[in-house]
């Protein structure tokens, strides 16, 4: 479903794809219409070129309420001209606070780049064009939470 974006998000080729655009003024968002519990989630993106300060553009698995859990993706945008960063996040029962930050070796404004999470009972891996840059595994002993039930 298309949850906001005033007709700057659409689904094409019968359900296959989606397409989210922004302009000068607002962006686009999408939520799926199942839940899932673990698999393998990819998404083609590709940032914002030139003065982006104001603007982000993320990847996210999210549950709802105040005890959710979510796995992101996230760039803001850029007005140092540095190459752009790249951050990662791991929430649970609704503590984050594990976030991680790559800087990206390829301008992400130039072309589309793969962006993929693995998520299943062990861990969670995040990737970029195929490459894995994080894995954020599950403890044994209990004592950092871990997305297992929503």
């Amino acid at each position: 479903d298309i949850t906001w974006g005033d007709g700057r998000g659409k689904i094409l080729d019968n359900g296959q794809l989606l397409t989210l655009s922004m302009d000068r003024s607002s962006g686009s968002g999408f939520q799926s219409k199942a839940q899932y519990l673990y698999g393998r989630f990819d998404m083609q993106l590709k940032i914002v070129p030139g003065d982006s300060a104001g603007t982000v553009a993320t990847f996210y698995l999210s549950s709802q309420g105040s005890q959710h859990d979510k796995i992101d993706f996230e760039f803001l945008g850029n007005a140092s001209g540095e190459p752009y960063t790249v951050h990662t996040n791991v929430y649970s029962q609704g503590k984050g606070g594990r976030e991680q930050q790559f800087r990206m070796w390829f301008d992400p404004t130039a072309a589309f780049h793969a962006y993929s999470v693995l998520w299943n009972p062990a861990h969670v891996v995040f990737y970029v064009d195929g490459v894995p840059i994080r894995e954020f595994r599950r403890r044994g002993d209990g004592t950092v939470p871990f997305p297992t039930s929503q």
